[in-house]
């Protein structure tokens, strides 16, 4: 998704979204003279999915060079990044290989690296979906029908 004119501003969004989990805010900021631009990683919505066996092609690498390749095809020589989640990785990851690139970073609700604290009863309970998602059976579960999708989710 790409709307507005001015300043370039790259939305990474986290995990398990694409790139519509920024809908709320891609008008408002090209209203502001924003040039956004909300891509979805490698493998998420609507993109590519590499045909490799386990986390080949799925890398930190991987997602970085996407970014990359994304800049340089757009002609984006220095350009911004909000991310969250998944995506805040692959900005910092890109920060530290490309600063020259960027003109300003945020990123929030960033995944910390596995500790103790990620095994508390209390942490679980917040990212229960990340262990349900890898489920074989989740997406199959999930989108057989809205009644599934509203009970897995909680709401109704």
């Amino acid at each position: 998704m790409r709307q507005g004119e001015g300043f370039p501003l790259v939305l990474l969004h986290g995990w398990p979204e694409f790139w519509r989990v920024w809908r709320k805010v891609i008008e408002p900021l090209g209203r502001r003279r924003y040039d956004v631009i909300a891509p979805d990683l490698r493998g998420f919505g609507a993109s590519e999915k590499p045909g490799v066996a386990g986390a080949g092609g799925y890398r930190l690498e991987d997602h970085v060079g996407d970014l990359l390749g994304l800049a340089d095809a757009l002609g984006l020589s220095r350009f911004g990044i909000v991310s969250h989640d998944v995506g805040a990785y692959v900005a910092q990851a890109f920060a530290r290989t490309h600063p020259e690139r960027l003109a300003g970073l945020f990123f929030f609700d960033c995944p910390i690296r596995a500790s103790s604290a990620m095994a508390d009863a209390g942490h679980l309970r917040e990212i229960w979906y990340q262990s349900f998602h890898q489920l074989a059976w989740a997406a199959d579960l999930v989108g057989s029908s809205r009644a599934a999708a509203s009970s897995t989710s909680g709401t109704s």
